[in-house]
């Protein structure tokens, strides 16, 4: 044990120091009879009891009493003194001291010294205790906190009612933004001040999964009402609220409002419906456009003639066409409108039907020139513009006469493998300047090939577009016009979409 002694008597501090280990306490007594002395020993520490003295000269134990109060309140402070009357004994006590012993009662030493020190643990353990306790219910309050935040962050309304369906607590953030209400407005209230109408918050309670099927689960559609009579329509989670030894003590209602979520629905299946009627539109407008393009080859003598015609899409706005005009004479065009679909078919049509009402009564020339009086306006109102190449085979000459209105994509393969362009060229239709559409003309010897396509072609195999002769290289073996037709088609083939539409025409002189 490590005793501090306030005592001025070495006699008097042998004597105490003597009785304690007579008890056969193991004991280090360190003796100081002045202030500093003491204050150093207290600030020191080490110390498991303070022994002192009433009376000191120039310190006083009252005075040291006061010290220790201040600087080391858990260690135990006994007076040993001779002189202690009982108001002054009685103060000690009141002032913090554990105990008194009169000098020439020091049997009652080693008993008193016991006593202090056995309530000084008890109060350091009452002290622990009491810290814990502290920390507990600092960290209580903490989770409790935690778990209010989180209870209010949730977006859902959580509401939480007895047996009498009477709501006893609700997430406020969610029951402001859900239903309007504060909480202190539906607390203490019946549940059904949330439902629009009473069979839906019956479904709250011992028969909430007997009188209605479930749509998802345990997940109920139900309509609620807002505080200003609002109606939506909601999701409804419901489970019994248990205490902790699992007693039901009443009912837990998760509301979420999904009126958003269904007129997304709803618009979204408007929209698909809408899209299954565009695209039943397609196919049946595809069908129209396919219709409109040649069923069958024509029969001219000492010709082969061939085509075919690729939408990028469903429908497009590329096209061929042949009508015989007369004996021997066939008229042949290969058109494609600027863009794509649905629009760029419409003006195909458009476009097609105008060529053919001209062509049986007019040359090339001529037949571009009505053509685009006819169509401008169109043309103009829908900024587009279309590239044409038009021409008329005559049977009896081997020849051909055309007019080529900004297309370009044309030549002639010779027998012997040589590639000749075509001139002259013009602008296409519906680029409104003043122009007039010049007559080009060629002859056909036997094996030669008119070959036509659409810029399709060439945004489908870029490398393409360097030369006709790069492109004539992939005809060579081809022995007829419709295998020509099919080997270009071909190498627009992928695995991807077409970027364009692509339309290919072959004239070939087989005699």
């Amino acid at each position: 044990m490590r005793i501090l002694h306030l005592e001025d008597d070495p006699v008097d501090a042998e004597l105490v120091r003597t009785t304690i280990v007579r008890e056969g306490i193991d004991c280090e007594v360190h003796v100081v009879a002045a202030r500093e002395d003491f204050a150093i020993a207290l600030e020191k520490g080490e110390i498991d009891i303070i022994l002192a003295d009433f009376s000191v000269p120039g310190f006083d134990g009252m005075s040291a009493l006061s010290m220790v109060r201040k600087r080391r309140p858990e260690i135990p402070f006994v007076f040993v003194s001779g002189t202690l009357g009982e108001e002054a004994a009685i103060e000690t006590l009141k002032n913090g001291a554990r105990d008194y012993v009169v000098k020439d009662r020091l049997t009652r030493l080693v008993p008193a010294v016991n006593r202090a020190l056995s309530e000084a643990g008890d109060r350091a353990e009452r002290q622990t205790a009491e810290e814990a306790l502290r920390i507990a219910y600092i960290e209580i309050q903490e989770k409790a906190e935690s778990y209010q935040n989180l209870f209010n962050s949730i977006r859902d309304v959580i509401v939480v009612s007895d047996h009498s369906r009477t709501i006893l607590h609700v997430n406020q953030p969610a029951l402001r933004e859900t239903f309007g209400y504060e909480l202190e407005e539906v607390a203490g209230k019946s549940a059904s001040i949330l439902y629009a109408d009473e069979p839906g918050f019956l479904l709250i309670g011992r028969d909430v999964y007997e009188r209605r099927k479930p749509v998802k689960g345990r997940v109920l559609e139900l309509d609620f009402r807002r505080k200003n009579g609002e109606l939506f329509i909601g999701e409804l989670y419901a489970l019994k609220h248990v205490d902790r030894e699992g007693i039901p003590t009443g009912n837990i209602a998760i509301i979420r409002d999904i009126s958003e979520r269904r007129r997304a629905e709803e618009a979204l299946h408007e929209s698909e419906m809408l899209r299954y009627q565009l695209e039943a539109e397609l196919v049946y407008a595809a069908k129209i456009q396919a219709g409109l393009l040649p069923r069958t080859y024509p029969e001219l003598a000492g010709f082969q003639i061939a085509a075919r015609c690729v939408p990028a899409k469903q429908v497009g706005g590329d096209f061929f066409d042949w009508e015989e005009i007369g004996p021997g004479v066939l008229s042949l065009t290969l058109g494609d409108v600027m863009g794509k679909g649905m629009a760029a078919a419409m003006l195909m049509a458009t476009v097609r039907a105008t060529i053919r009402s001209v062509s049986r009564h007019h040359r090339p020339a001529k037949v571009m020139r009505l053509a685009e009086l006819a169509l401008l306006p169109d043309l103009e109102g829908s900024d587009s513009f279309v590239t044409l190449f038009h021409a008329q085979l005559y049977a009896a000459g081997r020849s051909l006469t055309f007019v080529d209105c900004g297309h370009g994509y044309v030549f002639l393969l010779r027998q012997n493998s040589a590639v000749e362009g075509l001139s002259p060229r013009g602008l296409p239709l519906g680029v409104a300047v003043p122009k007039r559409y010049r007559e080009g003309s060629i002859r056909f010897e036997k094996g030669d090939a008119l070959v036509l396509y659409s810029d399709g072609l060439i945004d489908a195999r870029p490398e393409l577009a360097l030369n006709n002769a790069t492109l004539a290289t992939h005809l060579e073996g081809r022995a007829s016009a419709q295998e020509m037709v099919d080997r270009l088609i071909c190498l627009t083939e992928s695995e991807g979409p077409l970027p364009d539409d692509v339309t290919v025409l072959v004239v070939r002189c087989t005699e």
